[in-house]
């Protein structure tokens, strides 16, 4: 029973995680054309929207998950 359980948290997790990646690079796009109007800056503003979404979502919401919060 235990392992169901282990496995469907497994997977809420991944969706969430996803769900992080995809507003990052949403918002990442739409900050780089508010602030520069430019359509190479908004592909930096997508990578750096992922790097920041990967960062989010496996250390600081990892570390929450660890810790019961």
């Amino acid at each position: 029973m235990k392992k169901i359980t282990a496995m469907s948290n497994h997977s809420e997790t991944k969706e969430n995680n996803s769900l992080y990646y995809i507003l990052a690079v949403i918002f990442g796009i739409l900050t780089a054309w508010v602030i520069t109007q430019s359509i190479l800056f908004c592909v930096l503003g997508a990578i750096l929207g992922l790097l920041t979404a990967g960062f989010y979502a496996n250390v600081l919401a990892k570390h929450n998950d660890d810790n019961g919060l």
